[in-house]
């Protein structure tokens, strides 16, 4: 988000929260009788009190109107494009929008906005998401920006970056449920709220909620750990050119912080793969230190968070299939997720890049270009088999994802190890990338899966070399008989995996089309 959009949207917070307290607290007056009149006048004030962060929203010369009554209107003379009425139909509230072109308005229905709304009938709560919500509405439409106020997430969001101030940890999801109901009149009921931010999690609701950088960012009150966040990752990069450790006492000292400052960072920091790595850090942070990532350097001229997020992005960009576009998602607490995250029995597939260190020793600007690359094509590879991707596992360049189906397992990691080598790498940069295959039983919790067998897969990988997939013997028992023909699962062998004391039936995946290592060193 853009700083006059954060902005505008931070005020509106602001206000619909104190809305929500007084509905809490059973103070809310609908004007009784007059509801309608009262709706149409609220919602006129509100536009009216956000004039200023609204033309910062829109920048120099944007204009944004209400109503045809001067009394009434919002900011702005009446050239605006798009404008939206309010008219009392007794206990409704008729909305109208036009758009002004050719020197008049002229109703536009096609903008979405034209509804009627019963307001004498309804709760005071609903009363209040009703006004807040044709507000947003309209000034989506109006700015053509994106708030991300749909739904009630926006106020746990804020209550989480409250506590994270505060206490200078994140919130458990029962402790935050539990301040935002004390505090604010909502309907979401305590199950909705782990289902959107621990989606399939088997705890009750001792998972932290943890809010991105940006997350934080469009919250109010946050400015102060934005600010330190930013001056930390000069630090870093300062460190990364004298090639030393970050530490928390040389940044305590550095910018002048106390211990509850130097948590928050921390925790702050340790999230950011671009910037931390090979770090440890006390468990309640107040006292960390790590390596600079490799990519830090791309952060030594930013003045701001909008800096930092905006070169963020191009290092991760979102992936929709191979064509680098972010799937459009919603978030609000309450919604359906898409999809959950597989558990029980299912398929893990870790790869890595061989010798990845020495690669980005030797030119971190083509290894940078090549690991998008890397990254695009695994990530496309995963997602057309139903994989879902997860955090990184291991060490260097890895994925780890998993599967419902162990066949299509198989058919990820081919078609990945396929588009890899089929891409033109430069030649001092030789992309070779091992991979390992196992099925096992797992607890899909907080965004990951933790079982025995995950740490099993990765030691298979260990044992896998430049273009090679391994295969553990409880996916071989599966897909034997089904998989597609054109694949082969050949015996290597048992091997003995590092920590384990028995040794392990060993496979090695074939295709004819796809050059791939057959051959695993014996114990």
């Amino acid at each position: 988000m853009q700083p006059g959009i954060v902005g505008l949207r931070r005020a509106i917070t602001a206000a619909w929260q104190e809305d929500l307290r007084a509905v809490r607290r059973d103070a809310y007056d609908m004007e009784t009788g007059k509801e309608a009149w009262s709706f149409i006048q609220r919602l006129y004030n509100l536009v009216s009190e956000l004039r200023t962060p609204i033309q910062r929203a829109w920048g120099p010369g944007g204009l944004v109107h209400v109503a045809d009554n001067p009394d009434l209107g919002g900011p702005g003379p009446r050239v605006s494009l798009t404008r939206i009425k309010l008219r009392n139909h007794g206990s409704l509230v008729a909305v109208e929008a036009s758009t002004h072109n050719d020197g008049e308005a002229k109703p536009n229905p096609g903008l979405g906005l034209d509804r009627q709304i019963d307001v004498a009938t309804i709760t005071p709560y609903a009363y209040v998401q009703e006004l807040y919500g044709t507000l947003v509405a309209f000034l989506q439409t109006a700015l053509n920006v994106d708030l991300e106020l749909g739904g009630s997430r926006w106020l746990f969001e804020q209550e989480a970056a409250n506590s994270f101030v505060a206490a200078s940890r994140w919130p458990a999801i029962a402790e935050l449920y539990q301040r935002v109901t004390r505090e604010h009149a909502v309907e979401d009921s305590f199950e909705k709220v782990i289902e959107v931010f621990a989606p399939g999690t088997s705890e009750n609701g001792e998972t932290e909620v943890r809010l991105t950088l940006e997350q934080l960012h469009r919250c109010r009150d946050t400015d102060a750990e934005i600010a330190n966040f930013v001056q930390a990752v000069r630090v870093a990069v300062a460190a990364d050119e004298s090639d030393e450790r970050v530490t928390s006492d040389n940044v305590a000292r550095e910018l002048g912080l106390e211990v509850g400052s130097i948590m928050k960072l921390g925790r702050l920091l340790r999230a950011e793969r671009d910037v931390w790595r090979e770090g440890d850090a006390a468990d309640d942070f107040s006292a960390w230190n790590f390596l600079p990532s490799f990519n830090v350097h791309f952060f030594r001229r930013i003045s701001s968070i909008d800096d930092y997020l905006a070169i963020e992005t191009t290092l991760n960009p979102a992936r929709d299939g191979a064509n680098g576009a972010a799937k459009p998602r919603d978030d609000s607490v309450g919604a359906e997720r898409p999809s959950a995250l597989p558990d029980g029995i299912v398929t893990f597939l870790m790869t890595d890049v061989v010798e990845s260190t020495p690669l980005w020793l030797r030119s971190r600007a083509q290894m940078y270009v090549a690991m998008k690359r890397h990254d695009q094509l695994l990530g496309a590879a995963i997602e057309a088999n139903g994989g879902v991707v997860l955090k990184e596992r291991g060490e260097g360049d890895s994925f780890f994802a998993v599967f419902l189906r162990a066949t299509d397992a198989l058919a990820a990691a081919v078609d990945g190890q396929r588009a890899l080598q089929a891409e033109p790498w430069p030649d001092d940069i030789p992309i070779s990338v091992r991979m390992a295959i196992l099925t096992g039983e797992a607890d899909a919790d907080d965004g990951d899966c933790r079982a025995p067998a995950v740490n099993r897969c990765a030691k298979l990988r260990r044992r896998a070399v430049g273009q090679q997939i391994l295969v553990s013997e409880t996916t071989y028992s599966i897909v034997a008989d089904i998989m597609r023909e054109d694949l082969s699962l050949v015996s290597v062998g048992h091997r003995r995996l590092e920590g384990h004391e028995r040794p392990e039936q060993v496979y090695v995946l074939q295709h004819p089309e796809v050059l791939l290592e057959a051959s695993v060193p014996e114990d």
